[in-house]
């Protein structure tokens, strides 16, 4: 009978205003197999994933927070030389609302972040890490984007090579938050 009246306790316990959730959006799920793979042509070359007209991936958070605290986009790929020269170039992760459709024109909306560059011997393979903290001091424009639930996300690379490929092999972002507010 006492373990009884411990119980609305501990619910009441979980259900605080301290309650925080980690949201973790496999956001990779959402891109299809055939469109996670990037080929580099020989030359110079400037390309989009996924999709092929800059609309990157539309993403929802299969979960509301009212108070969204805090971020984490991670971004991680593979980029493959398989020509006779270095391979050189940049990959950056592309952001932009869910209304944006064009996801590198810098209008409506959308955000470049984690420009990284490469150097990568003929014949190699480096694996690429976009691991950006997002909150209202760090990428505040990207947290604004993606605390509202529904974006897009997408992928620009640009190299000089003698061909190659690029493969997405992980994608998530991560949202820490309440689920409920009683004061904003």
């Amino acid at each position: 009978m006492r373990k009884l009246l411990f119980l609305p306790l501990l619910l009441l316990a979980a259900c605080s205003a301290a309650t925080r959730y980690n949201v973790n959006v496999d956001v990779l799920s959402f891109v299809p197999q055939n469109q996670r793979t990037l080929s580099i042509p020989s030359g110079s070359f400037t390309g989009f994933a996924p999709g092929s007209n800059f609309e990157g991936q539309a993403v929802s958070v299969p979960v509301a927070l009212d108070i969204v605290e805090r971020g984490r986009i991670l971004l991680q790929a593979s980029v493959t030389n398989t020509g006779a020269t270095p391979m050189t170039g940049s990959v950056e992760l592309r952001l932009a609302p869910a209304s944006d459709t064009n996801l590198v024109d810098n209008n409506g909306g959308d955000i470049g972040l984690g420009n990284t560059n490469v150097n990568i011997p003929p014949g190699q393979t480096q694996t690429l890490v976009i691991d950006l903290t997002l909150s209202s001091s760090q990428n505040q424009n990207a947290f604004n984007i993606v605390k509202t639930g529904n974006f897009r996300v997408g992928v620009r690379a640009g190299f000089n090579s003698n061909g190659g490929n690029l493969v997405l092999n992980e994608a998530r972002i991560i949202l820490t938050g309440r689920p409920f507010a009683f004061l904003r």
